[in-house]
Parts: C-alpha cells; sequence; structure tokens
C-alpha cells in the first residue's frame, strides 16, 4: 500500500462523516415536516366537525397564541389577526412560519462568509424552531390521547 491509496482511503472516511451529518439534519427536517403535516391534518378534522368541542378549540387557540408570542418577530400582527378567523388558518399560517424558519435555518447554515449579527440570527432562529417543534410535538401527544 503506498502513501497515495491510504490518503485516499483517509479522505473517503472523512467525507462520508460529512455526509452523514448532512444527512441526520435533512431526516430531521423531514421528520419536522412530517409533523407539520399531521399537525395541518388534525386542525383540518378539528375546523371540519360542525361542532367541535369548545374544548379543543380553546386548547387550539392557546396553542397559536402561544406560538405567537415565541415567533413575534416572523409572525406579524396583521397576518395573526387574519389567522384568528379559523382553525384552518392558524394551522396554516403556524405552518408557513414553520417552513420560513428552516429555510432561513438552511439558508444561513448554508451561507459561507456569515456576519456577526448572521450567526446571532442563526442561533434565535434555531432556539425558536427547537420551541416550535416542542409546542408542536406536545399538542399532538395531548391531542392522541
Amino acid at each position: 500500500m503506498t502513501n497515495r491509496d491510504h490518503f485516499h482511503k483517509f479522505k473517503r472516511k472523512t467525507e462520508s462523516k460529512i455526509v452523514g451529518e448532512g444527512t441526520a439534519k435533512a431526516w430531521q427536517t423531514r421528520r419536522n415536516f412530517m409533523e407539520i403535516d399531521k399537525f395541518l391534518e388534525l386542525a383540518k378534522k378539528l375546523d371540519s366537525k360542525k361542532k367541535a368541542k369548545k374544548e379543543e378549540v380553546e386548547k387550539f387557540r392557546k396553542l397559536f397564541e402561544r406560538f405567537h408570542n415565541l415567533n413575534r418577530a416572523y409572525l406579524d400582527k396583521v397576518a395573526f389577526e387574519k389567522a384568528e378567523e379559523s382553525i384552518s388558518s392558524m394551522a396554516e399560517a403556524i405552518a408557513g412560519t414553520i417552513r420560513y424558519l428552516e429555510a432561513e435555518i438552511t439558508r444561513l447554515r448554508n451561507k459561507r462568509m456569515k456576519m456577526p449579527v448572521e450567526n446571532v440570527e442563526l442561533g434565535e432562529m434555531q432556539k425558536v424552531q427547537n420551541r416550535n417543534e416542542m409546542l408542536i410535538k406536545e399538542y399532538l401527544a395531548e391531542f392522541s390521547k
């Protein structure tokens, strides 16, 4: 075995590590979108019921208010007020905001030369996105009981 062969084998191992990390992030993103889709289906079912329980509607409204409080920087007041009209519009606003955050996080992660302000923004977006995921998971777990 020559030094050249050894170097190429080593290089391949590190490349596979990098690809593996990216793949894990991609799977997490796919999982998040699947949860968002489940959430949207649940909201549509709740909205389609003529006589949905008041408790369920109130839980959804509280979830939306908590979501709005977390995402004030990304969900403006006008969109919040428009979304309060129906359950499906609230769910669409939540899903749209989560997708927007995911796209912005991906964009900033892929950017080579970041300004210090962008690093701070990226960190804040990731924190908010993690909290959003927890909110959605809590709501789905609570509703499935």
